[in-house]
Parts: C-alpha cells; sequence; structure tokens
C-alpha cells in the first residue's frame, strides 16, 4: 500500500541523486528535473531494488560517456555539453522503465499476470538503454571505422546506425552488468541475467537499425524516439523471454 512516506522517502532519494548528478554535470538541471520525474514512480512502484538498478545504469552511463572524451572530442563525436544529458535524453532512456515499474506493481491485481514478467520488462528496456550508450561511447573508440548495421557498408564514426565489434562486446559486457546487479539486488536468479542480456543486447541493435532508417529519413524523428523505441523494444524482449521460459 503506497504512503505519504512512501512518496517523500522517494523524492528525496531523487532529489539527492539527482543533485549529486547535477554537480559531477552528468545531466544538466533539465536533466535532473527529468530524472526525478523518472526516479520517483521507479522507487514508488518498484522499490529501491528498481531504483539501484536505475542509479546503477545512469553510473555506467555516465561513466562511459566521460571515458576518454578528449579523445573523443578531437575526433568530433563527443557528447555535447561535455557529456551532460539533458531532459530529452533521460526522458528518452528512462520513461519506459518508468512505465515498466508501474505495470510491476499493478499488472497481478489489473491484469492477472506474473510481477516478474514486468520486472525483465523494465531491466530489458534499462539494459537496452545501458547497452546502447556504452555500445556508442566506447565504439567511437574504435581504430576501425563503424559498418551500417542495415548494409554493413563503411560509414564514418558516429553516424547513426554505425556499428562496431568494440562497440558490440561493449554493449553484451553491459547488458550482462545490469543483470549481474538485479541479481545482487535480490530480484533474480541467473536465468533472469541471462535473459537481461539478451534482451539489452537485442534491444540496443534494434537502437541502430532504427537510428540507420527511420531517424536518417525522417527528420521529425530524432535520436530521443530513437531511444525511446529501442527500450520498448528491449523490454518486450525482456518479458516474451521470461514468458517463454515459464
Amino acid at each position: 500500500m503506497l504512503t505519504s512516506e512512501h512518496i517523500i522517502f522517494a523524492t528525496c532519494l531523487c532529489l539527492v541523486f539527482g543533485g549529486v548528478s547535477f554537480r559531477f554535470k552528468a545531466v544538466d538541471f533539465s536533466g535532473f528535473l527529468a530524472g526525478i520525474f523518472v526516479g520517483i514512480p521507479i522507487i514508488i512502484f518498484g522499490g529501491f531494488e528498481f531504483f539501484f538498478i536505475l542509479a546503477f545504469f545512469f553510473v555506467t552511463a555516465s561513466v562511459a560517456t566521460k571515458f576518454r572524451y578528449e579523445e573523443k572530442r578531437r575526433k568530433g563525436v563527443a557528447e555535447k555539453n561535455k557529456g551532460a544529458r539533458s531532459y530529452l535524453n533521460v526522458l528518452g532512456n528512462g520513461i519506459v522503465s518508468a512505465i515498466f515499474a508501474v505495470l510491476y506493481y499493478v499488472g497481478p491485481t489489473y491484469f492477472n499476470l506474473n510481477s516478474q514478467i514486468f520486472l525483465l520488462g523494465f531491466l530489458g528496456s534499462i539494459a537496452t538503454a545501458a547497452a546502447d550508450t556504452a555500445g556508442g561511447e566506447i565504439g567511437r573508440l574504435s581504430t576501425y571505422k563503424p559498418r551500417l548495421i542495415t548494409n554493413f557498408k563503411v560509414v564514418e564514426t558516429g553516424s547513426d546506425g554505425g556499428v562496431t565489434i568494440l562497440g558490440e562486446i561493449a554493449e553484451l559486457f553491459v547488458a550482462f552488468i545490469i543483470g549481474l546487479a538485479a541479481y545482487f539486488a535480490g530480484l533474480g536468479d541467473m536465468s533472469m541475467v541471462i535473459i537481461t542480456m539478451i534482451a539489452g543486447f537485442i534491444g540496443s541493435n534494434i537502437d541502430s537499425y532504427v537510428g540507420a532508417t527511420l531517424e536518417t529519413w525522417y527528420k521529425s524523428f530524432g535520436n530521443n524516439h530513437t531511444n525511446i523505441t529501442a527500450t520498448v523494444a528491449g523490454g518486450v524482449f525482456g518479458a516474451l523471454l521470461y514468458f517463454i521460459q515459464i
């Protein structure tokens, strides 16, 4: 049962974490506000364990973004604003996971579905966002030019839909790490880790595919639309893989 204490605790925790993120320039002020908007429902409906996974993702994404930032800046492929994420990026990567957190809480009552299905949806969406960020940031450091995911033609570093072997390895590894973090948070067994890894890896590659197609074809379809599409896909794959397993 939700209480005012839950809401106050969630708000305070998000303010503290968001404040630290803003202090270390991981987000700008708009990203700070968006993080609170995303974080509060995740804590309220998913609990501290869910927020731990969200925070863990955010830390890994920030580390990947800042990693060898000057080298990426010299290449002309570094994130703008010294890597500080805006509200668009925070919402694009986090809004789907917040929805899955709400479904985790209400799903068993209103849809008569196992809450674990929505847990894996949450983890799949988070793993997708984490893997995509790591794959893009680490992949940009590859000594080899990326290849377009749709036809494998060589493209310039930073091109939408461009993938590298280094980036793909980073995606798989980070998706696995997200699953492992959930395991140590007590959210499930090792099968959950594998499902999270697969869902995150698939979702991050869907991100690349959508980037090479819809984002390239239509000016109105931006990177944040791509992020939302990919995190939905990663979440759905996570839920489906769990459903097939049981």
